[in-house]
């Protein structure tokens, strides 16, 4: 058996109804918090609760609402300095990707400083790495697809250099994350597919990394499954709160899977687009990853044949290649059932940005792309396969 490492430093409270007990998860942190939320959130009955919950508990709060997908840099600047001048000694996140990315980078910088900017990896750049943590985070993930509850990871989108860029550090992970699947039920059927879609490449790219561990493929292959059972049900009957559950389970999965793994191609691809044009992440993943199979095959071929049996079980009788090689086709038609159609063209890349783009991945997702089953040796073979999802 291979040999490997598994460390998950983070409280999971997955529960109907944890929220109400915010104020209880909270007071061992700190006493006044700031609490960034989604805007969308703003006035609703969800923050309402945490916020009395807060109350119950003698903890003082200020509330944040300026998040935006592929979260901004200077938003995350500008909310470091609040935090600094109201003494805030916890952060809380009630939101997406965007809302939680947000706030392990400010928990970070709030103690370490500097300009959060300088803390995502970038090839050939300095990069501010701290050895500590920051500030206490408790997180209330609302959507099931980042998984970024369970990640060393927080994405960070910079629009003036074009480029969106993660902070990888062990000491980003929330000290508490609260998966509550009620509050997902409201969550409207688009929203739920391309996170739906994000929670899936993110165990199947765990899964055929070359980090894969027999832990990590334990954790990426239940995603999978919970996956296939579970999204669509979540997309036609969003009130059901045990698909919604097994969902929100299967995105928590999906992030512990990368935690350890790391991402491969479709995620190189997805995150710069998504800077460039603020499509979607989990759209421009859908939109990259058949065509990612498809060139890879024939190395990694077991184990696309294996995810093909998932999601397909009328594959059985077929040979591993002949599984594999039908897996591009079964996605395809998977994310059409789902709603999520979209191409890089028509999230507003153009054919002559192709060069320049596939720059940019070579040079600021190279660590991605060395997790990939089938080496990519250079910035031509990144536009070519492009190309491929364009």
């Amino acid at each position: 058996m291979k040999a490997f490492q598994a460390n998950l430093p983070v409280t999971l409270d997955f529960e109907a109804g944890a929220i109400r007990h915010m104020g209880e998860k909270v007071e061992p942190f700190g006493k006044k918090v700031f609490l960034m939320v989604d805007p969308f959130l703003q006035g609703s009955d969800l923050v309402a609760q945490i916020t009395s919950s807060f109350a119950e508990h003698d903890i003082e709060y200020l509330e944040f609402y300026d998040i935006v997908p592929n979260p901004r840099h200077t938003t995350i600047d500008r909310a470091v300095e609040l935090v600094r001048e109201a003494g805030c000694d916890v952060v809380v996140a009630v939101g997406g990707g965007s809302a939680i990315d947000s706030a392990k980078a400010v928990a970070l910088v709030a103690v370490h400083g500097g300009y959060c900017w300088d803390y995502t990896e970038r090839l050939g750049e300095v990069v501010t790495r701290p050895q500590s943590r920051g500030l206490p985070l408790l997180v209330v993930p609302t959507t099931s697809g980042t998984g970024t509850e369970a990640t060393p990871f927080a994405v960070i989108n910079n629009p003036e250099l074009g480029l969106k860029c993660a902070i990888v550090n062990p000491f980003i992970y929330p000290d508490v994350a609260l998966v509550d699947p009620q509050i997902l039920v409201s969550k409207p059927a688009r929203l739920t597919a391309l996170t739906a879609v994000d929670t899936f490449c993110h165990s199947l790219e765990a899964y055929i990394s070359i980090h894969c561990t027999p832990w990590v493929e334990m954790v990426a292959l239940e995603s999978i499954r919970l996956f296939a059972t579970d999204a669509q049900r979540c997309v036609e009957h969003g009130d059901d709160v045990e698909a919604r559950a097994r969902m929100a389970f299967a995105s928590t999965l999906g992030g512990m899977a990368i935690a350890s793994a790391g991402v491969t191609v479709s995620h190189a691809l997805g995150q710069p687009l998504g800077a460039m044009t603020d499509a979607p992440h989990g759209g421009t993943v859908a939109a990259s990853t058949p065509y990612v199979i498809g060139w890879t095959l024939p190395v990694c071929a077991d184990k696309f044949a294996r995810v093909a049996e998932i999601l397909d079980p009328s594959t059985q009788s077929l040979t591993e290649m002949e599984r594999a090689q039908r897996l591009p086709g079964i996605l395809e038609k998977l994310f059409t059932t789902l709603g999520v159609t979209d191409t890089f063209r028509s999230y507003g890349l153009q054919e002559h940005q192709i060069d320049d783009f596939a720059q940019t991945v070579w040079t600021s997702f190279n660590q991605d792309l060395a997790c990939h089953p089938k080496k990519i040796t250079s910035k031509e073979e990144v536009a070519d396969i492009i190309r491929m999802c364009f």
